[in-house]
């Protein structure tokens, strides 16, 4: 059984490679990774994908043990994620015409994953 992180590095990095693995998990969907990591405001997004007009909002779960992916996103993080979404497309003029659709990964070691799309849709209440 593997022990928990050492450092908070050590964690960053767990967390960065899941990210990749996602992003180039759909790309090989073809899909176009728009950005990863981005900071909008006080909220965040781990990767903004876009296929035929659809605009794909990700949080990227990576964890060493199994969990529910039920339980992977709380409240709280789809309503940064909505407000993220809205001022990402705000700044993104390009892409308000399109659809969202709000998807969570749950990734494990070896880039093991599986993709939730249209985990959850916005609530009254979250922007």
């Amino acid at each position: 059984m593997r022990q928990p992180f050492e450092n908070a590095r050590e964690a960053h990095h767990f967390g960065a490679d899941a990210e990749r693995a996602v992003a180039a998990f759909l790309i090989a969907g073809e899909y176009d990774v728009l950005g990863q990591r981005l900071r909008i405001a006080r909220d965040e997004v781990d990767v903004v994908a876009c296929k035929d007009d659809t605009v794909a909002f990700v949080e990227v779960k990576a964890r060493r043990r199994g969990w529910s992916g039920a339980t992977a996103v709380d409240r709280k993080k789809r309503a940064r994620m909505v407000r993220a979404a809205l001022a990402w497309l705000a700044e993104n003029e390009r892409y308000q015409h399109c659809g969202i659709r709000f998807d969570v990964a749950l990734v494990w070691p070896g880039a093991r994953l599986e993709y939730l799309e249209n985990a959850f849709e916005a609530e009254p209440g979250f922007f």
